[in-house]
């Protein structure tokens, strides 16, 4: 994602301390439809996390609240990174094969140039039959520059994963055209056309690219998620053929 300039996230700081403003605040940034639609693939998926969970490339853990059934969430980033529990990179994580029951990984694996090293990475830390809830952009601005290397179809998620000796579950796109789109202009807009402008002009562009995401998810929702996806999600298991899958209830 853009970061924008400190300023800016103090007046977005004061805006969800109005009445109303952390809804306001997370229904009118720029970048509310992306953040939304990945949360809810993650969470509709969650009934795959299980016992101990490693978050590679964790961030600030966004996911962690949504995934309050596992017993140990481990985070593992690069430094500095205070939120990460180890430090550590996924092209070689610090940990014994077969430690964890789900490894959940979420916009990392644009930002690795040996993607498919941290895949074999990814696997051999998994228990057999334990999964791999992962995302991954399809289409997206360059961003954390220049440490941006790649975007995915479905065919190149499930290459990487079958290389690994990864059964795929599932790749299910997080948008259609529509809400690709209107994400991608608010994008554009905000964080390129008018990345130069003072903070509260700025900040007022909120309002009609609210407009403009709000349309593109009806559309989506009336016409299916159909053509480009701003995002894939994917869930892999270890250890399963075609006819041997564990399902999250199983």
């Amino acid at each position: 994602m853009n970061e924008s300039p400190a300023g800016v996230e103090v007046l977005r700081e004061r805006l969800r301390r109005l009445p109303g403003g952390t809804w306001v605040h997370a229904r009118m940034h720029p970048q509310h439809l992306t953040t939304r639609l990945l949360r809810r693939a993650i969470q509709t998926r969650a009934p795959y996390a299980r016992g101990r969970l490693l978050d590679v490339g964790c961030g600030g853990k966004p996911y962690q609240a949504l995934l309050e059934q596992v017993q140990h969430y481990v985070g593992v980033d690069v430094p500095p990174n205070p939120a990460a529990d180890v430090a550590g990179s996924g092209l070689a994580l610090p940990f014994r094969s077969e430690a964890f029951d789900t490894v959940l990984c979420t916009s990392v694996l644009e930002h690795v140039p040996e993607p498919g090293a941290l895949m074999t990475e990814i696997a051999r830390t998994l228990r057999p039959a334990a999964h791999l809830l992962l995302t991954a952009p399809q289409t997206w601005q360059i961003h954390m520059a220049p440490n941006d290397f790649y975007r995915y179809t479905h065919y190149g998620l499930r290459y990487l994963a079958e290389k690994s000796g990864l059964h795929v579950v599932e790749i299910t796109p997080t948008s259609g055209l529509w809400a690709t789109v209107a994400q991608r202009i608010a994008d554009t807009v905000v964080y390129t056309y008018a990345g130069g402008w003072a903070r509260l002009p700025r900040l007022a562009l909120w309002v009609p690219m609210a407009l403009v995401l709000w349309t593109g998810a009806f559309l989506d929702t009336l016409f299916g998620l159909r053509g480009d996806t701003l995002d894939y999600v994917m869930v892999a298991q270890k250890g399963a053929d075609r006819g041997g899958v564990t399902s999250p209830g199983g």
